[in-house]
C-alpha cells in the first residue's frame, strides 16, 4: 500500500497535527501513535469514516470503537453521561492510559479514554472533536508499536501514516473499565493501572473479568 506519511516527532508535530486533523475532519481515517500502541483514528460523527476504520482492521462491525476526547465535556457533549464515578477517574487516571466505559444518553454505552499523548492531544484540537480509535492492526493481532507494523496487515490503505517512532514502553493496552452500570463496576482488561489503583478511587468491583 502507498500512503501518505508524515512525521510527528521534533519540529514536524504541528504541522502534522494541522495536516492530519484536516484529514480527519474531511471524513478521513489516520493511522498515529499514541502513549500506549498506534492507532487507527477517525471522528467520532463521521459514520461513513467509522465504518471504513472497521473494515480496515477486519473487524466485526457490533463490536465498539473507543472514544478520544481532549476533555469529559467534549464527550458529554458527543453524548456520554458524565457521573461522579468518571469525574473521579478523570482526577485520579487522566490524561492516561484508561479507558472507561460509560453510559450514553440514548441507553448505549461509550469507551472514553482523555489521551497523554502529546501528538493525539494537538490532534483532537485540530480535528475539531472527539476521535473513534482502535488499535492499528487486524482484528485479533498483537497491536503495533511502530509506524510501518501499524499498516502492515490492513485490509485498506488509510488516508495519512503519521511516523512517531517505536512507541516509548508500548505493547500494553489501556486498562479498560466499566463503569456503565448505576451501582457497580467491573474490570474489563488488566492494563497499566492496575486493580488496586481503581479500588481506591471507585471502592470494590462487582467483579474483575479480565
Amino acid at each position: 500500500m502507498s500512503i501518505p506519511r508524515l512525521s510527528c516527532a521534533g519540529d514536524g508535530a504541528a504541522a502534522a497535527a494541522a495536516r492530519a486533523g484536516a484529514i480527519l475532519a474531511a471524513g478521513g481515517v489516520i493511522a498515529a501513535p499514541t502513549e500506549t500502541v498506534y492507532g487507527l483514528m477517525c471522528r467520532w460523527d463521521c459514520p461513513a469514516a467509522r465504518q471504513r476504520l472497521i473494515r480496515m482492521k477486519g473487524r466485526s462491525p457490533e463490536k465498539h470503537l473507543q472514544m478520544l476526547a481532549e476533555s469529559l465535556d467534549a464527550a458529554a457533549a458527543a453524548g456520554l453521561v458524565v457521573d461522579v464515578r468518571l469525574r473521579r477517574l478523570a482526577a485520579a487516571f487522566w490524561p492516561g492510559a484508561l479507558t472507561a466505559v460509560g453510559a450514553t444518553a440514548d441507553g448505549g454505552s461509550i469507551g472514553l479514554r482523555l489521551p497523554r499523548h502529546a501528538f493525539v492531544q494537538a490532534l483532537l484540537q485540530s480535528a475539531g472533536g472527539p476521535l473513534a480509535a482502535s488499535s492499528a492492526n487486524r482484528a485479533g493481532q498483537p497491536p503495533a508499536l511502530d509506524a510501518t507494523a501499524a499498516v502492515a496487515e490492513l485490509l485498506e490503505a488509510p488516508d495519512l501514516l503519521v511516523d512517531g517512532g517505536p512507541v516509548v514502553a508500548g505493547g500494553q493496552a489501556s486498562t479498560v473499565v466499566d463503569v456503565s452500570a448505576p451501582d457497580s463496576w467491573r474490570l474489563l482488561r488488566a492494563g497499566p493501572i492496575d486493580l488496586a489503583a481503581l479500588r481506591e478511587v471507585l471502592g470494590d468491583p462487582a467483579e474483575t473479568g479480565a
